[in-house]
């Protein structure tokens, strides 16, 4: 993938994120809590893992191997949703700052994924993966929140460019 069409997809990763997070703000901590069909549990734990997860891979290709920790256990309290909106307006900035430092030889890199195996994945192929796993779960909050009666409305790739 060539580091323009990335970062196209990086911008609305993050667009998609504020807009979702911005949405969460006005349910009630018993919407964001209820356990619900959410493979994380509530909602509020569906985000904190997409958030978890987009700063994970990002460390990972900066060369910063977090290993088995959290976002939260290196010093970021994200136990509110106001603090979660925050950091992820944060990464969002650190990601589209990386991917769009970024030249064609960089993002084909292979980086090994697994020690065990040696397995190579190109840098550009998980920061695909970052965008389409937050396309994922922003999918399964935003049904939810819909149902709560709160929906973040339409979240396509071609509405951020609008």
């Amino acid at each position: 993938m060539d580091p323009d069409s990335l970062l196209v997809l990086v911008r609305y990763h993050a667009w998609a994120n504020d807009r979702l997070l911005a949405t969460a703000a006005g349910l009630t901590d018993d919407e964001l809590h209820r356990p619900a069909t959410h493979d994380r549990g509530s909602a509020f734990e569906t985000i904190r893992h997409l958030v978890d997860v987009d700063w994970s891979w990002r460390e990972f290709c900066v060369g910063n191997d977090v290993g088995e920790t959290y976002v939260w256990d290196h010093g970021n309290t994200l136990d509110e949703i106001q603090q979660l909106h925050a950091f992820t307006l944060e990464e969002d900035g650190r990601l589209r700052d990386y991917v769009a430092s970024m030249h064609q030889i960089a993002l084909d890199e292979p980086l090994i994924v697994s020690e065990n195996t040696d397995d190579t994945i190109p840098r550009w192929l998980i920061l695909t993966h970052v965008v389409n796993h937050g396309t994922q779960h922003r999918s399964e909050i935003a049904r939810y929140f819909t149902v709560c009666g709160h929906s973040p409305g339409d979240l396509d790739l071609l509405d951020s460019l609008t």
